[in-house]
């Protein structure tokens, strides 16, 4: 029996550019794959709106064929351009975004609140922002949240919870009880999962309230047991905060997901060339 939706869920890193080729730099991957997309004819939805079909069964919105774009950790390059003394100019992913968006005109139906073009997963904690764009970046103050209000006031992005520290390595401190770092997996506890996932939410939704706010990406990727089964299932009636989150495992999306595990794809890892893309779609069945 066939599914009745099957579709991929893409994922990039602005902060993937060290490079000048598809495979070293995620802003030229993303240029690229927009095209192979749009050549194949598939039809673009939100992350909110898979979302909200494994929330509640209706799936009218997810018909064709379908692609969702989602964006990891949120630096500035996600929205602003900026200017490399050796790569030159590197295109925000807001600058391919509506370049290929104001072109065609298929593409203005989904713009809007709730059916944005891509989804920009975020690092909500400032001052951890703040030490990861000193050791991830290049400390020129390009991480910040500035941008979030008006990404969302564009039509071409929601900006949801990526946590609220990444549980990064490279922090001093992080918000955990036993300063677990590198390893999303060992948020497993109330109160350590509140101070990366509610607390997060309650930051982004404050600064850029958007349907995006109340979806989570998993940081690295990791999940566990407790999150996806006890954590979200178990959110208190008329306070919750998630809606669904998103994996990196690398499958479609069907209406079998696990709206607490939706996997998703990311470039570099599942899909290295244009033609490993163009691949992976058209696998993708037609509704």
């Amino acid at each position: 029996m066939s599914a009745r939706f099957a579709l991929p869920i893409l994922a990039y890193h602005s902060l993937h550019a060290p490079g000048s080729t598809y495979a070293t730099n995620d802003h030229l991957a993303l240029e690229e794959d927009l095209r192979t997309i749009r050549r194949l004819g598939f039809r673009f939805v939100s992350a909110r709106a898979v979302a909200d079909a494994l929330a509640t069964g209706d799936d009218r919105s997810l018909a064709g064929r379908c692609v969702a774009l989602t964006f990891d950790d949120g630096p500035n390059t996600d929205f602003f351009d900026v200017r490399h003394s050796e790569l030159g100019l590197i295109k925000s992913f807001r600058t391919i975004l509506a370049e290929s968006w104001g072109a065609h005109a298929l593409w203005r139906a989904v713009a809007g609140r709730r059916h944005a073009i891509a989804t920009s997963f975020v690092i909500a904690s400032p001052e951890a922002r703040a030490v990861l764009d000193r050791t991830c970046f290049a400390g020129r103050g390009d991480w910040e949240d500035g941008w979030w209000p008006e990404a969302v006031a564009s039509g071409l992005f929601h900006v949801a919870n990526h946590s609220w520290d990444h549980l990064h390595a490279s922090l001093p401190t992080v918000a955990h009880s036993s300063q677990e770092k590198g390893d999303f997996r060992k948020v497993c506890s109330l109160e350590d999962a509140d101070a990366q996932i509610r607390a997060a939410h309650e930051f982004v939704d404050r600064k850029a309230p958007n349907p995006g706010s109340r979806l989570f990406a998993y940081p690295y990727g990791h999940w566990n047991r407790f999150l996806a089964d006890e954590y979200f299932p178990g959110q208190p009636p008329g306070r919750e905060h998630t809606v669904a989150a998103f994996t990196t495992d690398g499958a479609l999306a069907t209406e079998a997901t696990n709206r607490w595990l939706i996997p998703r794809f990311v470039c570099g890892d599942h899909w290295k060339s244009p033609g490993e893309l163009e691949r992976l779609l058209r696998d993708v069945p037609a509704r």
